[in-house]
């Protein structure tokens, strides 16, 4: 096996891994049903998701889309916390923080809805 096609394994592995390590929980939020009109629902099973960059990462792009050459909406600096969806959605191919996806993250950034890679960003749940 030549080196191209064992990084290309071992990054298909990563990307396996890391969807195995996902929370199952996080697609809570993708499940819960819709309030009906006029009543009040308890949503505080309803998980609440967000991003920081990952440590060393000096920052993360907010894209339009789920591809590394859409429109930048902005940055996210470490220290910093972006409101996100709690599943992640396949999209372009990208190679970033150490290594190659396809998965993405949806967040919200400056009042816009954008994409983050998802291999740069610590990914957490608040319930």
């Amino acid at each position: 096996m030549n080196k191209n096609s064992l990084a290309a394994c071992l990054g298909a592995l990563i990307v396996f891994v890391m969807m195995a390590l996902v929370p199952s929980s996080a697609s809570a939020a993708s499940t819960a049903a819709p309030a009906p009109t006029g009543h009040a629902v308890d949503r505080s099973d309803v998980p609440a998701c967000y991003v920081t960059p990952k440590s060393g990462v000096s920052g993360v792009n907010v894209r339009l889309r789920t591809n590394d050459d859409s429109t930048r909406l902005g940055i996210i600096q470490p220290g910093q916390r972006a409101a996100a969806s709690c599943d992640a959605t396949s999209g372009s191919s990208y190679t970033a923080c150490g290594g190659t996806s396809s998965w993405w993250i949806q967040v919200q950034w400056d009042g816009r809805t954008g994409y983050v890679a998802h291999l740069c960003v610590d990914w957490y749940e608040e319930v």
